[in-house]
């Protein structure tokens, strides 16, 4: 196993601890303050490995801020969805619907920015849909007009939500990974969606009656211990991920990101009890195998035009 992929199922696998601890904290700690401890401990961390690798301030060097901004409005938007469905619904069912953001991405690139896409993708895209489709299924109760949305329902539409703007993001990053260091993207990204918490939290303190569910509660030990462990393990998973393209390319790499959908299974039954469902595990693998098969026909139609 070459070092690059090792650095990347290890992400995977701080991202999964990164989701317990929010999970953890989610009843008693508001939103905003969850995605501002989880980026401002984030950030801190990047400065001290940037620091240490000899990359600060250098690496922090940005022609396209607005690009940046961009990317951290869509990806700050894409992380308070993601950490909101973590608390509405089981921890492996909201990985499951953030991994269809592939999906996505090619309906993106095809009917918003006009880009050809492979058939093979649009294969992907019909297996991805029919996984979110089978999830749908089970947490909205499609058939069954009579039951009521439920929390879990809205989960599963604001976790839907969180995977189109982490495509949005993704694209975004394409975009400012041709011009700008990995390091950039990543620090001015966490340096926005610790922003993006702190404004809430303050706008909720400035005017309780706006925004009552996100106003500071004073965090115990506890759920203190869920922040910080949930900022450091999200600001570990960055490094691995930016340190692992330095040993083989993203196209290989990509396909290792379904590692999470694996340890997010193991981490819902361990830690909160909860196994998923036969018709949620049928939809996670649909899922998972339409982003590989994406992936796959990505490499097929890059050999081809390289032959060309």
């Amino acid at each position: 196993m070459t070092p690059g992929i090792l650095l990347k199922i290890l992400s995977t696998l701080a991202f999964t601890v990164m989701a317990v601890g929010v999970r953890a904290a989610a009843p008693r700690i508001p939103l905003a303050e969850i995605v501002f401890f989880r980026s401002a401990v984030a950030l801190v961390l990047l400065l001290v490995w940037l620091a240490a690798t000899g990359e600060f301030p250098g690496a922090l060097a940005t022609r396209r801020p607005f690009g940046h901004l961009g990317r951290g409005l869509t990806g700050a938007a894409g992380m308070f969805a993601n950490f909101a469905s973590l608390a509405l619904l089981p921890l492996a069912d909201a990985t499951a619907y953030f991994y269809a953001s592939p999906i996505f991405v090619t309906l993106i690139a095809a009917l918003g920015l006009r880009e050809k896409v492979h058939v093979s993708r649009w294969l992907a895209v019909l297996i991805g849909f029919s996984g979110v489709l089978a999830m749908l299924a089970e947490h909205v109760g499609l058939g069954n007009f009579t039951r009521t949305l439920g929390a879990q329902g809205f989960g599963a539409g604001v976790a839907l939500a969180g995977a189109a703007f982490a495509a949005l993001s993704m694209i975004q990053t394409r975009r400012l990974a041709l011009s700008e260091h990995t390091a950039a993207i990543v620090f001015y990204f966490t340096l926005l969606t610790t922003f993006a918490g702190a404004v809430v939290l303050a706008l909720a303190q400035a005017a309780p009656s706006l925004l009552p569910s996100q106003a500071f509660v004073a965090p115990q030990p506890r759920d203190l211990a869920a922040l910080i462990g949930a900022g450091l393990m999200g600001g570990c998973a960055q490094i691995f991920v930016t340190a692992s393209y330095r040993y083989a390319d993203a196209s290989l790499l990509a396909s290792y990101d379904y590692f999470a959908l694996v340890w997010a299974v193991l981490a819902s039954v361990i830690f909160f009890g909860q196994w998923p469902s036969t018709l949620v595990l049928c939809g996670a693998a649909a899922i998972a195998g339409s982003g590989l098969l994406a992936i796959v026909g990505e490499r097929m139609s890059v050999s081809v035009a390289s032959v060309e």
